[in-house]
């Protein structure tokens, strides 16, 4: 999915370097935005693979978060009883940190919960650990 920014903090100066000449190469354009590099209209897994395959360390704000989301269930191994408030906010950070809490609402916490629950019973028994975008978005989104 496109979103209108996607937005990438580097930890350096020859980070920030390093991630505008993948980007460059990649074809996208990378602005300063307070502490983030923006870039406008692209697809936030799209931009986060450029980056993996041009060997900078810096990821999408987006990807950074979900894996924490996905690390934070895989932890608990299906276990959201009395978690559901844990859900809603790991969710809500995704969104935040990526710039993107405007344009996408989080469903109801039963739904999130369900769908938290569901997503890691398969990451589980799959063995697979990414989770895209899109993914997210539908799983979590309205």
């Amino acid at each position: 999915m496109v979103e209108p920014v996607v937005r990438i903090r580097c930890p350096s100066a020859e980070e920030e370097a390093r991630v505008r000449e993948v980007l460059e190469a990649a074809g996208w354009r990378a602005e300063r935005s307070l502490t983030w590099l923006v870039v406008r209209e692209a697809d936030p897994d799209a931009v986060n693979l450029a980056l993996v395959e041009g060997g900078a360390t810096a990821r999408v704000a987006a990807r950074e978060q979900l894996g924490r989301l996905l690390g934070w269930l895989l932890d608990r191994q299906g276990d959201l009883q009395g978690r559901e408030v844990n859900v809603r906010n790991l969710c809500a950070r995704v969104l935040s940190e990526a710039g993107l809490s405007g344009r996408h609402a989080l469903r109801e916490e039963a739904d999130l919960v369900e769908a938290a629950r569901s997503l890691t019973e398969q990451l589980l028994s799959t063995g697979g650990a990414f989770v895209s975008w899109d993914r997210f978005l539908s799983l979590f989104c309205r």
